[in-house]
Formats: C-alpha cells, structure tokens, sequence
C-alpha cells in the first residue's frame, strides 16, 4: 500500500495531501463575498457576472471621457492618463475584473490639480489648472453604469423574441422554392427512375 506521507531527506515530515493547497494560493480566484452571494451560485455565474460589471464600468468610464473631452481638456487628460494606468482586466481576481478596485482608487483619492498643454502660449491661456475631485467622477461613472444597465436589460428582455424571429428566418430561407435542387442521385442516373439507357429493352 502507497502512503502519501512520511519524512524527507532532511528529517521533516511531508504532508499527506496537497488538497487544499490551492486555498493558500493569493492569486486563487475567491469569489464574491459570502454576504453578496445567492443559493443559485455557481463559479461560472460568478465569473459572467463579474465580467459584465466590469464591462459597464469600462463603457461608463468611456463614455463619461467622451463629454469630459468637449467640456474640459484638462480633466479629460487627467482622467485618461487614469484609465490607461489602471485598467479593468477580464482575468483575475474579482475585485479587479468587477471593476470595483477601478472604482475604489477613485474613491479614495483626494483632490487633484490637473493641468494639460494646450498648445497656446501662456499669455492666451487663461483658464490654467483645474482641480480633480476623484470621488466625483466615480458618483458620475456609478450614476452613469445604473443607466447603462437599465437599457441593457431592457435589450436583453427581448432575447426570446429574437430567438424566434432568427429561428422562423431561418425556417423560411430553408424551405424557399429557391433553394430546392434536385436530388444528386437523379441528375447522375440522368433518370427519375433511375434507369440508363443502356437498361433498355431491345426494340425488334
């Protein structure tokens, strides 16, 4: 009989079982906390969930650099320097790909002063540096990820009917008299019945 444990060369004892390694593991993939979870969850829910708020975080963080873009260059500098330094990962732990840690460094920041070059010289440059309230722009890109998430439930109720109308498209494309050839075997044996003309009998 095999056994798992026993001393190695330097007189310590080996585990009998690696089992539960993997909990000790700090990149191991933990889930949502016990309080946010439901009977109904599995890992793989876990994961498409995580994955989708994190999603809406991402477009509500694209969107909100969008208007900042024609309303204030310098926070729209500041605030694109900070996606690029610190992006939503579809992988990891699910803080990270939630985009709750994305959020969570916003919320803990304090004010900021940015200031972008414009391209001016100074002397025409009146509106200098602007101040960054990081907690402000994390309240817009929540309010906005709320907003975002009500029209893409509203698109997702409509999953069924789309379902139905590809399935009747694609039932209605497949019995079109367009589509309907011959059959192979006829047009080989050049005969419905299948005879040659070489079958034939013989006129006398």
């Amino acid at each position: 009989m095999r056994r798992s444990g026993g001393a190695n060369k330097d007189g310590q004892d080996n585990p009998r079982s690696r089992k539960g390694s993997s909990y000790e593991n700090k990149k191991r993939r933990r889930g949502r906390p016990a309080w946010q979870r439901s009977a109904d969850d599995t890992p793989l829910r876990d994961g498409n969930r995580d994955r989708l708020i994190g999603l809406l975080t991402e477009r509500a963080a694209r969107t909100l650099l969008y208007y900042l873009s024609e309303t204030n260059q310098h926070l729209y500098h500041w605030f694109g320097v900070y996606i690029r330094d610190n992006p939503i990962p579809r992988n990891g732990h699910w803080d990270d790909v939630s985009g709750e840690t994305f959020l969570r460094n916003l919320l803990s920041r304090g004010i900021e002063r940015a200031q972008y070059d414009l391209g001016r010289d100074a002397m025409y440059d009146h509106f200098g540096q602007c101040g960054v309230d990081p907690r402000n722009l994390a309240q817009r890109i929540m309010d906005i990820r709320t907003q975002i998430s009500k029209e893409m439930m509203d698109d997702l109720g409509n999953i069924a009917e789309e379902n139905s109308l590809l399935m009747r498209e694609t039932l209605v494309t497949a019995f079109s008299l367009d589509n309907v050839v011959d059959h192979p075997l006829e047009e080989m044996e050049g005969s419905p019945s299948g005879s040659s003309p070489d079958d034939s009998p013989p006129q006398h």
